[in-house]
């Protein structure tokens, strides 16, 4: 079992105890009682706010919404067949109010998001008056430094979530202690500068701390300081931001013992899932083998009728078993066991009496050969651009980072070789199943699969038994089904090239819910956001040599995987474009691309470029989310635009 951060449930049952409003949280009632400062004056209760705090990144990390969130509605990812935010990403209808319970506008769940991460503010909030409260015989001088790093970390990383969806929000610095109905908006830069003397106050308290446990530690506070000066530096243009977002990443590099493995797919492995053991890992959000320990706090909001609220399954996925995980695997895959040629052989084995495959009269026990395939949720589709950014002659990471080839189970093709007929139509097939070729394919592709396997193609070359992926060479919208049954499974928004990154490798059979943790700073964002951080204060030699250190670290064995002329040309140039694909290439899926291209003013233009179902709607507006209708309706100081004594929404909503 890997390590995981206790769940000292029971400090939680305060905070349902409270009982709210049906309001948002900036308007819910007292928090801090007397019971509270009975509790939370005890080790133990200290202890128990310290988990707490940690839990509610499982609301945002490998969940489905906040993937929506993150990675919908970029350059990088187009909308699958079945995707259940399809309002939001295709930007085609984004409001305020809780979406209802229909499939395509389920859900965005702004109104969720709000509440968990001003719960966790407060949380920490409350656990930074705790440590302070707490005399030398409850915690010494090192337990002391430790939470309050923690804590004031984690406060910093929450506010980084709500700055960067919403723009201005209310900073928080002590527990909610009564009922409220007026609330202020705070600036982006102020809320910048209140997280940055967070994390410094942070890194001052965990000097100590460097050991990797899966809690915040220095290495993971100043990581987290990088992230937060490069974003400061490039939302405000602001020089000294950059060369400080360079030193700090610098420091990381040298000072944190993360190292690369030489192969990229390794970060990746079931073996190398537990974030602690891996050593490309700075910080990452903990989930448990035991699924029961993942399950997320209970809301705190009660509906109309005094009803304690639930969370979203597009947040909890699985609640009704009392189970907590990872869906980051089911998010990227499409339905590789319905194409109706292979669909026979290849089989979802989500339960142990499915790993029995009966073809041909014959029973064939195919064991975890289909576990790493997951399920086809048909969210998200590689789009044309992020298919294209990668030189697969000399990096890995395509390969590492996408499955294009689905193979027949051991079982079925040692049957095949010995005599047993495959799938009709495909006489010679042996190991290989399915390819889906990135790239439009040529005659020789087509005769060299021929009885073979099935085959898909970037676009149409007019053979009948040959399936388009996309609609156009440009690839910035898959071709689409207009059903679930039959050859409609074979079309590119229900059979793609899936991201293989999120793999799960654990249990007996494919789950709905994964035990991975979620990486949340890599040694690589640090290369990254060092050599962005050079490039763009006019440091061009040491931007390219950071560039190619990460490069030749995820270049194919024996391969020059460094810069290019035009790229060396695109540095000197401070063409944010070029550190926009190093992203792409090194972080697709990892819930970041949208901040990215948020942060850098490209969000726009390379949507309109690359998304064919986004382009048409997406609006300057659209680089903020709306605040949640319960929230808007909470406060009484509502004002018709930006004004320090008010509270209003964000433009275009």
């Amino acid at each position: 079992m890997k390590t995981t951060i206790r769940q000292l449930i029971i400090v939680l049952v305060l905070f349902m105890l409270a009982g709210t409003s049906c309001t948002d949280f900036l308007e819910e009632n007292n928090r801090t009682s007397n019971t509270e400062d009975i509790l939370y004056s005890s080790k133990s209760g200290i202890e128990g706010l310290v988990a707490a705090s940690y839990s509610y990144l499982r609301g945002w990390y490998g969940k489905e919404a906040a993937i929506g969130l993150s990675e919908g509605g970029t350059d990088t990812w187009l909308t699958g067949y079945d995707n259940r935010q399809k309002v939001l990403i295709n930007y085609s209808g984004i409001t305020p109010e809780v979406a209802s319970s229909t499939r395509e506008t389920m859900n965005a769940c702004f109104d969720e998001f709000w509440e968990m991460l001003y719960t966790a503010v407060n949380v920490c909030n409350t656990g930074i008056k705790a440590v302070n409260n707490a005399g030398d015989q409850v915690l010494s001088a090192l337990e002391k430094d430790q939470y309050l790093g923690e804590f004031k970390a984690l406060r910093a990383f929450y506010y980084w979530h709500l700055v960067e969806t919403w723009g201005p929000v209310q900073i928080n610095t002590d527990p909610v202690s009564s009922i409220s109905s007026v609330a202020y908006r705070a600036s982006e830069a102020d809320v910048y500068e209140f997280m940055l003397n967070d994390v410094d106050e942070a890194i001052v308290h965990l000097q100590a701390r460097t050991a990797k446990t899966g809690r915040i530690n220095l290495w993971a506070a100043r990581a987290l300081k990088a992230r937060l000066l490069i974003y400061k530096a490039s939302k405000f243009d602001d020089a000294a931001s950059y060369t400080a977002a360079a030193a700090e990443a610098e420091a990381v590099i040298t000072g944190s013992g993360a190292s690369f493995f030489t192969n990229y797919a390794d970060c990746w492995l079931g073996a190398n899932e537990d974030g602690v053991n891996n050593r490309e890992v700075i910080w990452h959000v903990d989930y448990s083998t035991e699924l029961a320990y993942n399950i997320m706090p209970s809301r705190l909001k009660l509906d109309a009728s005094n009803n304690q609220m639930t969370w979203s399954q597009m947040i909890l996925r699985n609640a009704a078993n009392a189970i907590g995980g990872n869906a980051s695997h089911l998010m990227f895959t499409g339905v590789w066991n319905s194409v109706p040629a292979t669909s026979a052989i290849l089989r979802r084995t989500d339960t142990e009496a499915n790993k029995n495959i009966t073809f041909r009269n014959v029973v064939y026990n195919v064991g975890l050969s289909y576990q790493p395939y997951s399920k086809g949720f048909t969210r998200f589709v590689p789009s044309g651009y992020l298919l294209d950014v990668f030189d697969r002659e000399t990096d890995q990471r395509y390969q590492a980072s996408f499955r294009d080839v689905y193979y027949v189970a051991p079982q079925l093709a040692a049957a095949f070789a010995g005599g047993v007929a495959p799938p009709t139509g495909y006489g010679l097939m042996r190991d290989t199943a399915i390819y889906l070729c990135p790239e439009t394919v040529t005659p020789a592709q087509v005769a060299r699969a021929a009885n073979r396997y099935v085959l898909f193609s970037r676009t149409d070359v007019g053979d009948p038994l040959v399936w388009p992926l996309y609609e156009t060479e440009a690839a910035v919208m898959p071709t689409i089904a207009t059903s679930t049954s039959g050859v409609q499974n074979n079309k590119g928004n229900r059979m793609y090239i899936a991201c293989k990154k999120f793999d799960d490798y654990t249990g007996t059979v494919i789950r709905d819910l994964g035990s991975k943790d979620a990486f949340i700073f890599r040694l690589s964002e640090m290369y990254l956001i060092a050599a962005e951080g050079y490039m763009m204060s006019g440091q061009a030699g040491p931007a390219i040599q950071k560039m190619n250190d990460l490069r030749t670290a995820r270049a194919i064995a024996g391969m020059d995987n460094s810069l290019t002329a035009t790229e060396l040309a695109q540095v000197n140039a401070k063409e944010i474009d070029i550190i926009l694909d190093e992203r792409a290439r090194e972080l697709c899926g990892e819930q970041q691309r949208w901040f990215d291209l948020k942060r850098t003013g490209t969000l726009i233009d390379r949507v309109k470029l690359y998304n064919g179902a986004a382009a048409p709607n997406i609006q300057p507006f659209h680089i903020l989310r709306p605040i949640p209708q319960p929230q808007m309706d909470a406060v009484t100081n509502k004002t018709a635009g930006p004004d320090p004594e008010g509270f209003w929404q964000n433009t275009g909503y």
